[in-house]
C-alpha cells in the first residue's frame, strides 16, 4: 500500500501550472510595471532597476542569485515532486500586504519598497498555490533571493567605517611585524627615519580607498557563506555560525590584501604593486582574490570545527585505562624446586 505522502502528491501538470502562474504574476508586476525612477528621468520596473544596479562593481554578485536559486530548485525537484500541493487561502494575507507595500513604494518613488514587496509576494503566492509544506521546503531558496536586491544605501553607510577599521588594523599589524608606519586619515604611510633623513611616506604610501574597504567582498562573501553553510553543515545554529563568520573573515581577508599591497610596494615599487587609479596593476588585481581565498579557507575551517565529533573526542580522552591482564593458569605460589638425583 502506498504511503500517504505518495498518495497525495500532486500531478506534474498541477505543479507546472501553479509554478507558471506564480512566474507570470511576478513577471507582470515587477518586470513590466514602470515603478521607480531613482536618479533617472523615467520610471522603470523593479527588475530593470535592479539589473541596472548590478552593473556597479560592488553589486555584480547579485546577478548570480537567480541562477543559484534555479539550480537549487532543480536539484531538489525530485523531493519537491513528492510533496502534496494543498494551497492555503492564508497566502492572500502576505500577498495583500505586499501589494500595499508595492503601492506605497510607487507613490514615494523608492525602489527598495519594490524589493520588499517582491520578496513578500513570492512567499505569499507559494503558500496560496502550493501550501505551507512547499513554503517550508523552499524556505532557503526564498531567503537566498534577498541577495538579489542591490541595497546601495548600505554600501554608502558601511564603506567609510570599514575604511577606518581596515586602515587602523593594517597600521597596528604592520607595526607589530616591525614595519614602522603611521596613519594619516585612511592612508598608511611609512614612518620617517631621522638617521637616513627619509621623510614620512617615502618608503611606501597605501591609501585604503572605498574599493579597498572590503565592502565588495563583504556582501559577496555573505552570499557565499549562506550557500556554503546550507550544504556544508547540519543544524540551524551551525548554518548561522557559518553565515556570521563571513563578516570577520571578510575583514581578515581584506587585511591580508592590504598587507600584501604594502609589502609589494616596499619590494616591487608602487608602479608594479599598485598601479594607478585608472589602471591598477596585475599585482593589485591579483591581491583582490586573496580576500576570497582567505575567507573561503576560513569558512571551510569553521565547518570542519562544527562537524567535528567533539563528544567522541571527549569520551576517548576521558576513557578509563584498560584493566591489567591477569596471569593465566595457577596464580598460587610456585612449588619448590626438587634437587637433581644422579
Amino acid at each position: 500500500m502506498l504511503s500517504n505522502s505518495v498518495q497525495r502528491r500532486a500531478a506534474p501538470w498541477l505543479i507546472f501550472s501553479s509554478g507558471a502562474a506564480i512566474a507570470l504574476i511576478i513577471a507582470a508586476l515587477f518586470g513590466f510595471v514602470s515603478y521607480a525612477a531613482g536618479y533617472n528621468e523615467t520610471r522603470v520596473s523593479v527588475f530593470v532597476f535592479a539589473r541596472n544596479m548590478w552593473k556597479i562593481e560592488d553589486w555584480q554578485h547579485c546577478m548570480l542569485v537567480p541562477v543559484v536559486v534555479a539550480g537549487i530548485i532543480y536539484l531538489e525537484r525530485k523531493k519537491l515532486a513528492l510533496l502534496p500541493v494543498r494551497g492555503s487561502w492564508l497566502g492572500l494575507m502576505p500577498v495583500l500586504a505586499a501589494l500595499g507595500i508595492f503601492w506605497f513604494g510607487y507613490q514615494a518613488d523608492i525602489v527598495y519598497f519594490g524589493y520588499i514587496s517582491a520578496q513578500i509576494i513570492i512567499a505569499g503566492l507559494i503558500i496560496l498555490f502550493f501550501g505551507w509544506v512547499w513554503m517550508k521546503a523552499l524556505a532557503f531558496p526564498w531567503m537566498f533571493l534577498v541577495f538579489m536586491w542591490p541595497l546601495l544605501f548600505l554600501g554608502d553607510n558601511i564603506a567609510f567605517p570599514l575604511r577606518i577599521i581596515m586602515s587602523k588594523a593594517s597600521v597596528f599589524t604592520l607595526n607589530f611585524l616591525g614595519v614602522d608606519c603611521t596613519l594619516s586619515g585612511t592612508a598608511i604611510l611609512s614612518a620617517a627615519d631621522q638617521l637616513t633623513g627619509r621623510p614620512m611616506g617615502d618608503l611606501f604610501s597605501v591609501d585604503v580607498a572605498d574599493p579597498c574597504s572590503g565592502i565588495r567582498s563583504l556582501f559577496a562573501l555573505m552570499m557565499v557563506s549562506a550557500l556554503y553553510g546550507q550544504f556544508a553543515v547540519q543544524g540551524f545554529w551551525k548554518k548561522w555560525i557559518i553565515f556570521l563568520s563571513s563578516m570577520p573573515l571578510a575583514v581578515f581577508g581584506n587585511l591580508c590584501r592590504i598587507l600584501m599591497l604594502t609589502f609589494g610596494t616596499i619590494v616591487l615599487g608602487p608602479g608594479v604593486a599598485i598601479g594607478s587609479s585608472d589602471h591598477p596593476s596585475f599585482f593589485h588585481m591579483l591581491s583582490g582574490y586573496v580576500v576570497f581565498a582567505v575567507a573561503i579557507l576560513g569558512m571551510v575551517g569553521v565547518s570542519k570545527v562544527l562537524n567535528f565529533d567533539w563528544s567522541g573526542l571527549w569520551k576517548r580522552v576521558n576513557r578509563p585505562p584498560p584493566p591489567k591482564p591477569r596471569r593465566q593458569g595457577n596464580t598460587g605460589p610456585l612449588p619448590e624446586k626438587t634437587p637433581d638425583v644422579y
